[in-house]
Parts: structure tokens; C-alpha cells; sequence
């Protein structure tokens, strides 16, 4: 601050008393030009007498402005203004010298930069879907129950309880791997992709998730990062985005593997209902002795039919009838033999007759004879035998001799 001209110099003889110094403040101050100052407001509320007292914060987080908005200023007011509306204010610093208190008079403020952020926010997200970086094929299926989680979040948030509380009624015997990082500001994107990088560096971690209880948009603008979307998507152990915000969702939810809509929901997602799953095999286990219970019973009853059966009371039964069984076999054949003799001695009767029938013999019995010659011949023609031709004439019994004359 600069010395009026002639003014009194402080020093140890003579210090200055609070509201000169105060004063003096406020006359160098005053003679600062007006400012335009970007930042997001807190604490926005226009009070009854029409005037407002808001902070003005940081777009990267951390530092504040009190901000002074009178009546003659608030109702000119075009827009309707809230907290975390990212704006440009105009004005002058004053310095109130009663209190000591330093803010900034504003003069005019409007809303700036939503319209650019989305829009960048959206050529970023076509950039990474076009590089392939953004591709629902690629997501990894979440593990059935992880043998450690890795979580990224703030420290002592809501965010880390309400994933701790849910996760631990569903499976007490979780185990879990810290990574706290800042959840908001200029700091949050580097330390969630070292979080990322360590956590998926673990082989114990089977499951990593990125927690935020929901906030406003620029609250989550770091979760857009395209540092943290790539860790994410490069990474081997599968993402589970909870950030928590439905509207204007970060990139990070389209590369993550599983996009939670809250804390809680990605609890339930990470790790089973330990108590539902210890139903559900109960139950498999009660159909399994149950199907048990009626094979047994079903084949206690076969064996009861099969003892019951007269061959196991008295194992010869089959013995005795397979005897019975070969006697009838061979009575059969017997019968069938003898008739077989029967017929064939019958058969050999008749033929034996018939043939006895047209022997010699039986033609000489009749009282034929045979009539030959000295020298054998049959005779059969009484008109070519010479008178005197010595005849032997062969009868039933015996033969004679005879001349012809």
C-alpha cells in the first residue's frame, strides 16, 4: 500500500491504532480498478432486505472471495443464480473499516462457462469412443466375490462409509485396500490415476471402486479427466464407477466396467448377500438330500421285490426249474423220436409191400412162371422155340425141365 503524501509514518514510538490503519486500508484499496473475477458461488441467498452475502470459490478448489451484493444489484438480476453456478462477477474490492472485513463488491454477475465445459466434456467423450478408449465390449465382468477391493475415495466421506457399511453387512469377512485422494479440485485427477495405478498393480485386488457421494457438476469435473478415464480404462483389474451423479455423468462412468449409481449400489453389486447365498444353498442342499432320500428309498423297495423273490429264499429253485424244464425238453424229444420211428417204420412197411408187390417173385407166387432156355434165356415168344429145345421152367418153389414140342 502507498504513503499519502505528508502522511505519518508508523514506528515504535508511534504505532498506528486499529481504525487508522483500518482507514488507510480502505483508502488504498479503494483505489484498486474494478475487477472481473471467475468462480463458483457458495452460499448463495438473496436475505429479505434484497441484499447477498455469498463466497465466491475457486474453480480448482481451495480458495474463497466474500462477496457483497446489494438490492440495487440483486434485482437487476436476469437468471436465478445457486450454489456451485459457475460465474463471472464484476466489481470493486472495499474494505470495511469498522469490522476489518475484506469483500468483493459486485456490481454484475452471470453465469459463464456451462455451455463450454459440456461441450468440451462431449468432444472429449467422441474423441475417446472414436480411439476406441469408450467400448462397452471390452468390460470386464465383475468378480463373484473378490478376494480384496480396492477403494479410491475421500477419507472419513460418506462415500467410504456408506461402501463400507453396505459391503460388510452383505459379506462380513471383506477385505479392503485403501487409496484416499482429494474427490474434488485441482488435485483430485493425478491422485485418482496414482490410486488407480497402485491398486491395480495389487494381485490381491480383485475389484477397484471410485467412490463420491454425488456433489455438484463442477464437484465432479475431475472424474472427466481424460488422465483418469485412460487409467481406467487401462487398467487390468475391473472399475467400478460410484460417483454418485445421475445428470451430466463423468466420463468415468462410460469406461468403467460396472457404473454404480451410488455408493451403496456398487456395495451391493461388488460382493454377495452372504446370508441370501447361504439360503440358496441351503435349499440346494435340502433337493439334493431329498433326491437322495427318495433313491434310496426306491431302491431299499427293489431290493425288498428281489429278496422276496422265491430264488433268494431257496437258491436251488432255479436249479430245480431248469431240471424240470430240461425233463419236459427231453420227454418232448423222446415222444417226437418214437413218433419219427413210428412213421418211418410205417412209411418203410408200405414201401417194403409195394415193392414185394412188383417182384418176380411175388408174380410166380401168383402161379406165373419163368420159362428159359439151356443156355439162360427168358423165353417170350412160344412161336420162335424149336421143337425139342430143352426148357428149364422156373416156378413159385423150385424149377423143372421140360422139351418143347
Amino acid at each position: 500500500m502507498s504513503e499519502e503524501a505528508g502522511s505519518p509514518q508508523s514506528d515504535e514510538t508511534k504505532p498506528y491504532s486499529v481504525a487508522a490503519f483500518n482507514e488507510r486500508v480502505h483508502l488504498a484499496i479503494g483505489k484498486w480498478p474494478e475487477a472481473l473475477i471467475e468462480g463458483e458461488l457458495v452460499k448463495f441467498k438473496i436475505g429479505p432486505s434484497g441484499h447477498a452475502y455469498p463466497q465466491l470459490r475457486d474453480l480448482n478448489g481451495g480458495a474463497l472471495l466474500e462477496l457483497t451484493i446489494f438490492r440495487g444489484v440483486t434485482s437487476t438480476f436476469k437468471e436465478e443464480f445457486a450454489d456451485s453456478d459457475r460465474v463471472i462477477v464484476g466489481g470493486k474490492l472495499n474494505f470495511y473499516a469498522p469490522g476489518g472485513k475484506l469483500s468483493f463488491n459486485v456490481t454484475s454477475m452471470r453465469k459463464v462457462g456451462m455451455g463450454d465445459l459440456l461441450a468440451q466434456l462431449e468432444a472429449l467423450r467422441a474423441k475417446l469412443r472414436a480411439e476406441g478408449v469408450i467400448d462397452e465390449t471390452k468390460r470386464q465382468p465383475l468378480p463373484f466375490l473378490p478376494k480384496r477391493i480396492g477403494l479410491i475415495t475421500a477419507q472419513n466421506s460418506d462415500a467410504e462409509k456408506d461402501v463400507l457399511k453396505n459391503v460388510l453387512e452383505r459379506f462380513p469377512d471383506a477385505q479392503f485396500e485403501f487409496a484416499y485422494v482429494p474427490v474434488q479440485g485441482e488435485g483430485c485427477a493425478p491422485a485418482v490415476v496414482e490410486a488407480i495405478a497402485k491398486l491395480d498393480a495389487n494381485p490381491d485386488v480383485d475389484v477397484i471402486i471410485i467412490a463420491r457421494g454425488g456433489g455438484a457438476f463442477l464437484d465432479l469435473i475431475g472424474f472427466s479427466d481424460e488422465r483418469v478415464v485412460r487409467a481406467a480404462a487401462a487398467a487390468k483389474t475391473p472399475i467400478v464407477s460410484a460417483i454418485g451423479h445421475e445428470a451430466d455423468r463423468p466420463i468415468l462412468d462410460d469406461v468403467a466396467d460396472f457404473r454404480a449409481s451410488t455408493p451403496t449400489d456398487a456395495a451391493k453389486n461388488v460382493v454377495p448377500d452372504v446370508a441370501e447365498e447361504l439360503y440358496r444353498i441351503g435349499e440346494v442342499v435340502n433337493r439334493i438330500v431329498m433326491r437322495i432320500g427318495h433313491y434310496v428309498t426306491s431302491q431299499s423297495d427293489f431290493l425288498t421285490q428281489v429278496l422276496s423273490r422265491p430264488i433268494m429264499t431257496n437258491p436251488y429253485v432255479f436249479l430245480d426249474e431248469k431240471q424240470q424244464e430240461l425233463e419236459r425238453t427231453l420227454d418232448e424229444l423222446r415222444g417226437e423220436i418214437a413218433r419219427n420211428v413210428e412213421r418211418e417204420t410205417a412209411e418203410h412197411s408200405t414201401r417194403e409191400n409195394m415193392l414185394r408187390s412188383l417182384s418176380p417173385q411175388s408174380t410166380l407166387d401168383r402161379g406165373y412162371s419163368v420159362v428159359r432156355d439151356s443156355a439162360g434165356h427168358v423165353l417170350n415168344d412160344g412161336g420162335k422155340v424149336k421143337t425139342g429145345t430143352k426148357l428149364k421152367i422156373r416156378l413159385a418153389k423150385g424149377e423143372i425141365e421140360a422139351t418143347s414140342n
